[in-house]
């Protein structure tokens, strides 16, 4: 394996569970995905299917309780972070692993300026002076194109539109430098202008550092444009992963292929919108056998008692959680 293809972040069997009123509910079922220095993973799946909680559990910003780690590894460089005390995890996270949330108005603090709130962990972790700091903090609105950056430090979050203030938090992310990214749903409740230069935005800063950038989104839209893999989730678990030419070309899985028929096509001028019949299952009482099943054209009998194979290689780059795989590869017309 050459240096290139070494991963930075690697996420191995991941489980995370809620205790809830209503029973446990297990949030992340197994997880593995792995993200390499300039690539971008993008994370696949409905609202509740465990993308953004597996990121924060990277993040190790899960509250324990009601939030459990059942099992795993969290690797970054070959270390397992989930080994480490809190103060160590924060320390790697902070600084070599970054987050950009998906609300930019609630993250940041509406009492302090943005100036204050960029040169806060520069001070802090680099021990920078109060005047590098703001040099520095003017450096980082520059870097994400915030005008008058000088000027603007000094402004509150509600101050900024939303899409400046997404790019406040993508500063802020980066003012320690980090190799890995992670981008949690960054362009929501944008308008479709201003999703295009946060994206753009992301893929420039990612090329310039050849950082690893994880990509958690619903839109496959984006993901076309910016992902080099792809992990699709549903009900907590990966059910595809493979590169994002093979996801659009030939999907392996059902529901990979049901999101996709889901987009509005330009040539379908007209045409209803394809829906994904049902929806997604209770998370305390997830069905036996393959979780997706109820919505599914191609269960049979084995799907509804048996879960489906975890690891079922395509091919040594492409997985996919389905007791059918290669019929849905090859069935490359409309999902059923």
């Amino acid at each position: 394996m050459t240096e290139q293809n070494i991963p930075l972040l690697e996420v191995e069997d991941l489980a995370v569970e809620f205790a809830t009123p209503d029973g446990v509910v297990r949030a992340v079922d197994g997880l593995s995905y792995s993200v390499t220095a300039g690539r971008t993973l993008a994370i696949v799946g409905e609202s509740g299917s465990g993308k953004s909680v597996s990121s924060l559990a990277v993040m190790g910003l899960l509250q324990i309780p009601p939030a459990r780690i059942v099992r795993g590894a969290i690797r970054f460089k070959g270390e397992d972070l989930l080994t480490l005390s809190p103060k160590e995890h924060r320390a790697v996270c902070g600084t070599h692993i970054a987050m950009v949330f998906q609300d930019a108005l609630t993250a940041l603090n509406p009492v302090h300026t943005v100036g204050w709130q960029l040169t806060e962990a520069l001070r802090a972790r680099r021990k920078m002076s109060r005047r590098e700091a703001a040099a520095r903090a003017v450096e980082l609105l520059d870097m994400v194109k915030v005008p008058n950056a000088k000027e603007r430090i000094k402004d509150y979050p509600h101050q900024f539109s939303g899409g400046m203030r997404q790019r406040v938090m993508i500063a802020s992310a980066l003012a320690m430098d980090p190799e890995v990214l992670i981008a949690d749903e960054p362009t929501t409740a944008l308008d479709v202008t201003v999703q295009a230069q946060i994206m753009t935005l992301l893929s420039e800063i990612q090329a310039e550092r050849d950082m690893g950038l994880i990509l958690i989104t619903h839109d496959m839209g984006v993901v076309a444009n910016v992902a080099d893999d792809v992990t699709v989730m549903y009900a907590g678990r990966a059910v595809e992963q493979a590169s994002v030419f093979d996801v659009f070309a030939s999907a392996a899985h059902p529901y990979t292929r049901a999101l996709l028929r889901s987009i509005p096509r330009l040539d379908q001028k007209g045409a209803g919108l394809e829906v994904i019949p049902g929806r997604p299952p209770d998370p305390t009482s997830v069905p036996a056998g393959c979780p997706f099943h109820p919505r599914c054209g191609y269960a049979e009998d084995v799907c509804r008692s048996d879960p489906p194979p975890p690891q079922h290689t395509l091919r040594y780059d492409r997985r996919s959680a389905c007791h059918f795989a290669e019929r849905v590869v090859q069935e490359r017309g409309g999902v059923r």
